[in-house]
């Protein structure tokens, strides 16, 4: 066997095992535990799966000149699209995090590079050797698994369930339901096309891809994601209506009869569905979700009139070159509107994928990204694809297209597009001529020569891409599993901001920044660490965030950072230069106006206070958590009747159940309005033993022994268990260890 076969043999295997990349989940059970484990295990194994790939497929192309690229109007849009992201690249806001992106998304032009070599290798080698039936065939064997798993997932067998940030919503080993619902999508599609491409294959086939649509679909619907699901309804009329349209052949004939009684059930279940909408939006599950779809649902309303509003007047600003990959909260920041207080507050992404490459690239990547999906659809449209596999790609593109308006990429999603493109390629790509060097062997010096050359350099390159971030994503996830001891932790964050790897990368260089910020605010300022202790987490979070911030300049989150950082440690100026700077960067902003009010109200100033709470309150006065601080404002100035006067106009009493109001009626010695908020929870929870202490222990605080010991003993009758050891802060309480009052 030849060293080609070798090669060939080793491309083919990194390309079929990437499709196996969906179940990589770096928590340390089987690959290392890594920071943001669903996104970077995967990310990571993809590019080195690539790099390997592209070191083998550059040697194999050197010596056999069938594997070298053909040309086509994709290959080329695609090239042009990588180019033209390098040039936005290069002139995005903050060209670094363009390049490298962080641990939470892994795409940055890094991962675009990557996804373009992975396209140009499949498209040469899978075609050559015609083994897309087969790598097809493997990933549909592969999503059945994963519809299985989404299954046990949704009926919680053998200790499966939804991961924390999906709630009951399916997401198996992707962690976010959105992304298995359009790898689902994509995979049904492909077993549609499978289906139509083998439709006189055996029964037992048949029957194995009529199994893959059945657990296909399910692990979708079990998603509940409203996009992707809409996407498959659409992808479906696209297919149907172009085999009622073109399959007017007479072996077709049975295949158009269904897909025009198709049309008609998909039409006929949505009109049930909207006549229904009343009674099923206040339903859970998918259902629910389905029916709840209108102009006045939070999440739709906020994308149309809002997010996608600020990503066009943002595109409008930077149309040639875009801000860059990774920059759309630069948008977001500056155009931002007070009435999305009750969504995420520092989106990086418009939820639309065509609207995100507007952003990413100005116009021109707009265009080409769209233009990819057009030559895709006019290829298979002139392929010699039968009627119903033209009807099952254009479906497919027409779904993804759809379920992209909604929602962005992530990287599976993003592999199996290349795939797709990287497939239409091959049914159209045009042979080089025989006279071209290009057609030409290599001799074996010149291979020789060139295979260590190629190997070396992809090696460094993939180390310098990946090692790097890979060790800071082990060091980050360490630190903060010994958060619990100050001197480790204050170890860890060191290494973790530092070269982990040669020759070091400022990948998740970010993340770690804001980890040991948020830990040295919220946990050492207000500890009892030592005094030195206390300083070097003072000064290693304000030079790492100054060493950010001179990066990614006039970010307004950053600077909303910098600001809570320096209030926590005392720093009150500081504080207050920094959270101004950052409301001039983001304006109208309630979270930034609501931490500028707090701020002057610990340095004192209370007139300053009241006025950036009224303001805050101003923008959108829906929102209740600005009112709380309004009133509170107003408590603090001494006016209380106007303070009393906003609670009252909301809820009738000054007696509301919040935090914030019940911390300000404690810090004002208002005792009364305080017991008051912890009755009303005692009543909401009658028998929870911690919020029948809470109302003990206000009652200690304002001084009322009486009420103080009545509740301690009512608390023993709930908690016989714990009986003895409050018998212990009674007896303390009467025999005078315990000051009441104090």
């Amino acid at each position: 066997m030849s060293y080609t076969t070798y090669l060939r043999w080793g491309v083919i295997a990194g390309l079929f095992l990437i499709l196996l990349i969906p179940f990589v989940i770096a928590d340390g059970s089987v690959f290392p535990n890594m920071y943001f484990p669903y996104i970077t295990g995967k990310n990571f194994i993809f590019r080195i799966l690539v790099e390997i790939v592209a070191a083998l497929y550059v040697v194999l192309a050197i010596r056999d000149p069938k594997y070298r690229p053909r040309s086509s109007w994709i290959m080329w849009a695609g090239l042009a699209f990588v180019a033209w992201m390098a040039v936005a690249t290069i002139f995005a806001v903050d060209p670094t995090k363009s390049f490298w992106s962080n641990f939470e998304r892994m795409e940055g032009y890094v991962g675009l590079m990557h996804l373009f070599v992975y396209f140009v290798v499949a498209s040469v080698v899978l075609t050559v050797d015609n083994l897309w039936e087969r790598f097809f065939n493997t990933s549909i064997g592969i999503s059945m698994v994963m519809g299985v798993y989404a299954l046990l997932q949704g009926l919680q067998l053998f200790g499966l369930h939804p991961s924390s940030q999906s709630g009951g919503r399916a997401d198996t080993s992707f962690g976010n339901a959105t992304y298995l619902a359009v790898y689902m999508l994509l995979n049904l599609f492909l077993t549609l096309f499978m289906l139509a491409h083998r439709s006189k294959g055996s029964p037992w086939l048949q029957s194995v891809y009529g199994l893959a649509l059945v657990l296909q679909f399910a692990g979708l619907y079990l998603t509940e994601t409203r996009g992707a699901l809409l996407g498959v309804v659409g992808g479906l009329i696209i297919a149907m209506i172009w085999v009622a349209w073109r399959a007017r052949e007479a072996k077709w004939k049975t295949l158009r009869t269904w897909s025009l009684g198709g049309i008609v059930v998909i039409v006929v279940l949505a009109g049930a569905l909207f006549a229904l909408r009343g009674t099923l939006k206040d339903q859970s599950g998918t259902l629910g979700r389905l029916a709840s779809i209108s102009l006045q649902d939070k999440t739709t309303s906020s994308r149309l009139f809002s997010i996608w509003p600020m990503a066009i007047k943002g595109a409008m600003e930077r149309p040639a070159t875009g801000w860059g990959q990774e920059n759309f909260s630069y948008v977001f920041n500056e155009h931002y509107t007070p009435s999305m207080w009750d969504q995420e507050q520092w989106f990086d992404r418009a939820h639309n994928q065509f609207l995100d490459w507007l952003i990413a690239g100005g116009v021109p990547a707009f265009l080409i990204y769209i233009g990819l999906f057009g030559l895709a659809a006019w290829a298979i449209i002139r392929s010699q694809l039968s009627v119903p596999e033209q009807a099952a790609m254009l479906g497919l593109l027409a779904a993804y297209a759809f379920n992209n308006l909604f929602v962005f990429d992530n990287l599976m999603s993003s592999v199996y597009f290349f795939a797709i493109l990287a497939f239409v390629h091959g049914l159209v790509r045009r042979e080089l001529p025989g006279h071209l060097w290009l057609s030409r062997p290599v001799g074996e010096h010149a291979v020789a020569i060139a295979a260590p050359i190629v190997i070396i350099v992809l090696a460094i390159g993939g180390w310098a891409l990946n090692a790097p971030g890979m060790a800071r994503a082990q060091v980050l996830v360490q630190t903060l599993n010994a958060a619990s001891n100050p001197d480790m932790a204050l170890v860890g964050y060191t290494q973790s901001l530092g070269i982990t790897a040669w020759p070091g990368s400022p990948l998740g260089y970010q993340e770690a920044v804001e980890q040991l910020v948020n830990f040295a605010g919220n946990t050492i300022a207000p500890s009892q660490a030592a005094s030195d202790v206390k300083q070097k987490f003072y000064t290693l979070g304000l030079t790492s965030m100054q060493t950010l911030m001179a990066q990614r300049k006039n970010d307004a989150r950053l600077e909303l950072f910098l600001g809570g950082f320096y209030a926590q440690f005392g720093q009150l100026k500081d504080a207050l230069d920094h959270t101004q700077k950052a409301l001039v960067l983001s304006p109208g902003k309630q979270q930034i106006l609501s931490q500028l009010g707090l701020t002057y109200l610990n340095s004192g100033d209370k007139a300053n206070a009241l006025a950036t709470f009224k303001q805050s309150y101003e923008e959108d006065t829906t929102n209740d958590q600005a009112l709380m601080l309004y009133a509170a404002g107003e408590y603090f100035a001494g006016d209380t009747p106007a303070g009393d006067a906003l609670l009252t106009t909301r809820y009738s009493t000054t007696t509301v159940d919040d935090d914030r109001l019940l911390q300000t009626y404690n810090q004002l010695k208002m005792y009364s309005r305080a017991v008051a908020i912890w009755k009303l929870r005692v009543e909401k929870n009658p028998k929870d033993i911690q919020t029948n202490l809470g109302l003990a222990q206000e009652y200690f605080t304002a001084g009322d022994k009486t009420n103080t010991l009545a509740q301690l003993k009512k608390m023993q009758q709930l908690s016989p268990a714990q009986a003895a050891a409050i018998q212990g802060l009674i007896d303390q309480i009467q025999n005078g260890k315990l000051k009441i009052g104090q």
